[in-house]
């Protein structure tokens, strides 16, 4: 989390100098800004001048304590990338998978065609058999290409 996304989630956030600022504290009834905030080296520091603690301050935030620290964000936004790079994968690999089932499944159908007697086929059965094969002669053609 940045200071100023932090800060959009304040009330009544008054600046106090050189990046200091004060705010209504989320976690207790609030009459005056009792909330300091700074920008530090690694995150954003917080003190409560009512004596409310981090994990209340963040809680009453809808936030992690982790979320006050760059270094958390940054190891969030990495660890968001690779979820969605295995999401991705593992998606290509489904349609892999399918695919390969289709070009089997295709072979399978074109060997199974092979020494057939169709002498006693209806016009309809020989119909739909040639319309099989010639999908699957198709697929497999289509797939040898790419």
């Amino acid at each position: 989390m940045t200071l100023n996304e932090l800060l959009a989630r304040l009330e009544l956030v008054c600046p106090r100098g050189s990046g200091r600022y004060a705010a209504r504290c989320p976690a207790h009834v609030d009459k005056s800004p009792s909330l300091s905030i700074l920008e530090g080296d690694k995150g954003i520091l917080l003190k409560c001048w009512a004596g409310c603690t981090l994990g209340e301050i963040s809680k009453a935030l809808g936030l992690r304590v982790a979320d006050f620290f760059f270094d958390a964000r940054i190891d969030l936004e990495y660890r968001e990338a690779r979820k969605a790079e295995r999401r991705t994968r593992d998606q290509q690999r489904e349609r892999d998978g399918l695919k390969l089932d289709r070009l089997r499944e295709a072979e399978q159908l074109i060997r199974s065609a092979r020494g057939l007697d169709i002498s006693r086929w209806s016009d309809d059965q020989l119909d739909r058999a040639l319309n099989r094969l010639a999908d699957a002669y198709g697929l497999i053609e289509l797939e040898t290409q790419q």
